[in-house]
């Protein structure tokens, strides 16, 4: 057998060591060398900060119902129904549906819009359908309008779809008041009386322009002695205050009231020019016949004026 011989200074190291290591283990499992660190300043630990920013999707609107062509409805507005879905890939609850907008547009013409429209049914994925309605007025233009919708996600980016039209019809379309003509008793030799109660207007209740205006007037029959008349051609008419510079009619004859041209407009505003849509027709008899008897003088006979308008 082979022996290990070792000095006794060799053990005293080898006790020594085993010593120091145990007493490194103590103190440090004490937390001896953290107060160290702390007493003389050098951090044994430190804390990290954090900053993650997540992406947002923009939304998008990939669906415009298509309209079909609109007739304008007379003399007041046309409801415009459709639909649109918007869609945002970070969900659709992502989409902030108070922005949901929409806008019929035309070159020189007024946009007409609905800015809240609203959400449709039950969404589904990352898409929301959204409806819409627009009120299209009467005097709108007719030809092709744009359609453009818009939304907003709740970051703030924003969508737009201006790629599809629609057609809004042509509409030629009048209305007029009074609808009856009535004089104050008219001396035998009187002349150059206007009617008490013209001028006729005549509204345009559509969206045609450079419209002329006609009249079509007949003879009046006396209402007790038939035989006499009161001439078509006793009467002249214009746009001016009274009409006694007018053109003279002609009897079952369309006259044209020369200078007065209807365009489109809010007639509702009254105010008898072209953004108005409307115009005024005066009547002025200019005298009657020699020989006719005292009494009442009618359309009945032969039929009401007739007023239209000319394309």
């Amino acid at each position: 057998m082979t022996k290990i011989w070792m000095s006794k200074g060799g053990v005293y190291f080898i006790v020594a060591a085993f010593l120091f290591i145990s007493l490194v283990l103590v103190l440090n499992h004490t937390g001896f060398f953290n107060k160290i660190a702390e007493i003389t300043g050098y951090a044994t630990s430190s804390t990290a900060s954090l900053n993650i920013t997540i992406g947002n999707s923009a939304p998008t609107i990939g669906y415009v119902d298509a309209i079909s062509a609109q007739d304008p409805s007379i003399g007041t507005t046309k409801s415009v129904i459709f639909n649109f879905t918007a869609t945002d890939t970070d969900g659709y609850t992502n989409l902030d549906s108070t922005t949901a907008k929409a806008y019929f547009q035309k070159v020189g013409e007024t946009t007409r819009s609905n800015t809240s429209c609203a959400a449709n049914g039950t969404a589904s994925g990352n898409s929301q359908n959204y409806v819409c309605t627009i009120n299209m007025w009467y005097f709108d233009i007719n030809g092709a309008w744009t359609i453009n919708v818009t939304i907003d996600d709740i970051n703030g980016a924003h969508a737009e779809n201006s790629s599809t039209t629609f057609t809004y019809n042509l509409q030629t379309a009048m209305t007029m008041s009074p609808t009856s003509l009535t004089w104050t008793p008219v001396g035998l030799s009187d002349t150059d009386t206007g009617s008490n109660n013209d001028p006729i207007v005549v509204n345009n209740s559509g969206n045609d322009v450079n419209l002329n205006i006609n009249v079509t007037a007949y003879n009046l029959r006396g209402e007790i002695t038939t035989t006499q008349y009161i001439y078509a051609n006793n009467f002249t008419i214009e746009n001016a205050s009274q009409g006694c510079s007018g053109a003279a009619m002609t009897n079952a004859t369309s006259i044209n009231v020369t200078t007065a041209i209807l365009q489109k407009g809010n007639n509702t505003l009254n105010y008898n020019n072209d953004t108005s849509g409307q115009e005024q027709i005066y009547f002025c008899l200019k005298g009657v016949p020699s020989g006719i008897s005292a009494q009442s003088y009618s359309s009945a006979a032969y039929g009401a004026w007739a007023v239209a308008i000319i394309t």
